[in-house]
């Protein structure tokens, strides 16, 4: 079958966007002149056809830019080629201006963290991160690769190196810039009580090229960058300190969850660009900082044991059941842990709602006892989104008030995957699937799949 001819690159990216979310849609469609462009997570299009073809129809009315969050480009023992691979593919499909990812680790030894991890400040970190950005370009065309700053949950006592440092070491190994998320700098300033705007300063302010903005709560002392709240004065001020020294870069506003009417974004997107138009020229590009200590001797591509031994550790501090005792969890504090381990939680059902559609519109109940179900069950070793979704739609089944939307969500989810199997795991269903369901009140429900795992899945009701 031939190829279908590639897009014209994307012009450079400029204005102010936002994460595009399916319960955004309908606004944005209705005035695409409220953004300028927009960001998908590149991993919803390798999971979700539907959201895959949803991306390709938006990419022809906005530059969209694909933000992954899995590539692990932190993790010691190297990245997965085919995860750069597709991250490739889906950059060419949608002619992508820009592409980003983060300076994280979401595996470490043979467990899947699930969420993104901060790394120790290290030289040694920075190098595993060079190595595995140049592994990454081999599978990425030749655009600008962005590397975003991560909150700390949890903070590594052998860190050398103070966070600005840490990330001016980054862009000097890898020669990448930065994607700035002034939320995830806000909230690591305000967790360690030294002033955000300091820090802001601390950062190589001169490479970064893309900001994301965000709003969080606190939560018993911790602010947390949640995604699902208004972005805070103080973050819009501190927005305005980083312009004033990177210029006027693009800027987007991240929303998941909690979504207001849209006059409240649109206000948000409003400020953003009003500070952004009060923003100097970008200065011209500048030469390397010094650095701290010396670190240009040792080549990228040493193996790091020490930081792979330490990320093994932490993802099992993270994953395992039961909760890790003080002595098992140090040499980190075991309420920080306890907490990184309560916000993995939170991100498995956050992960795994999407999949349960009319069961999610249950939103408070699904969200209770999808709580219940991550705390039960261990995290799969693979698709561990989808086997908690079928996990919480087979608990939703007993609940009266929620078993006609569960029992046809699990049927669909059963319909593309099978399992879980002994460990928990699900994997994708190849062969052709036919089956139906009884619903309460006698209507049954029939799914049917074609062979491959990307095959429609059609969905017949019938009477008795």
């Amino acid at each position: 079958m031939p190829r279908p001819p590639e897009r014209a690159p994307s012009p450079p990216l400029s204005g102010v966007g936002i994460g595009f979310r399916p319960e955004l849609a309908a606004d944005l469609l209705s005035a695409p002149g409220a953004v300028d462009f927009v960001e998908i997570v590149a991993e919803a299009c390798f999971s979700s056809q539907a959201a895959r073809r949803e991306a390709s129809a938006i990419a022809r009315i906005w530059p969209v830019v694909p933000h992954g969050v899995k590539l692990s480009l932190g993790s010691a023992a190297g990245i997965d080629p085919e995860r750069a691979r597709r991250l490739g593919a889906l950059c060419r499909e949608l002619a992508a201006p820009v592409v980003s990812e983060h300076v994280a680790f979401v595996r470490g030894g043979d467990r899947e963290i699930g969420h993104l991890t901060a790394l120790p400040y290290t030289v040694e970190a920075a190098r595993v991160v060079a190595r595995n950005v140049a592994a990454a370009r081999k599978a990425l065309p030749d655009i600008p690769l962005l590397l975003e700053n991560a909150a700390c949950t949890l903070r590594f006592p052998e860190s050398a190196l103070d966070e600005g440092s840490f990330y001016a070491e980054i862009v000097a190994q890898t020669g990448c810039d930065l994607l700035l998320d002034v939320g995830n700098l806000y909230a690591n300033a305000v967790n360690a009580g030294v002033d955000p705007v300091a820090l802001a300063r601390s950062y190589p302010l001169e490479r970064v090229a893309m900001i994301h903005i965000a709003g969080g709560v606190r939560e018993h002392g911790f602010y947390f960058d949640t995604h699902a709240h208004p972005v805070p004065e103080p973050v819009f001020a501190l927005l305005a300190t980083v312009l004033d020294r990177a210029g006027p870069v693009p800027i987007l506003l991240e929303r998941d969850g909690d979504f207001p009417p849209f006059a409240a974004l649109a206000a948000e997107i409003a400020t953003a660009r009003e500070i952004a138009r009060a923003a100097p020229p970008r200065p011209p590009p500048s030469a390397p900082r010094a650095l701290p200590q010396e670190s240009s001797a040792a080549s990228p591509d040493a193996p790091a044991p020490a930081l792979a031994a330490a990320q093994a550790h932490v993802a099992a501090l993270l994953t395992a059941p039961p909760p890790p005792s003080p002595d098992a969890a140090r040499p980190f504090d075991v309420e920080d842990v306890a907490r990184s381990r309560a916000i993995l939680q939170r991100k498995r059902v956050d992960d795994a709602l999407p999949l349960l559609p009319r069961l999610s519109s249950h939103r408070d109940a699904a969200a209770r006892l999808g709580a219940r179900c991550v705390e039960a069950w261990p995290r799969a070793p693979r698709l561990t989104a989808v086997a908690d979704a079928m996990r919480i739609a087979e608990a939703a089944q007993a609940d009266a008030r929620l078993a006609p939307e569960a029992i046809v969500d699990r049927l669909l989810l059963r319909a593309r995957f099978v399992g879980p199997a002994g460990d928990g795991g699900v994997r994708p269903r190849l062969l052709p699937f036919v089956r139906r369901e009884r619903l309460p009140g006698g209507r049954v429900v029939w799914a049917l799949k074609g062979i491959g795992s990307g095959a429609d899945v059609r969905l017949l009701e019938t009477r008795g």
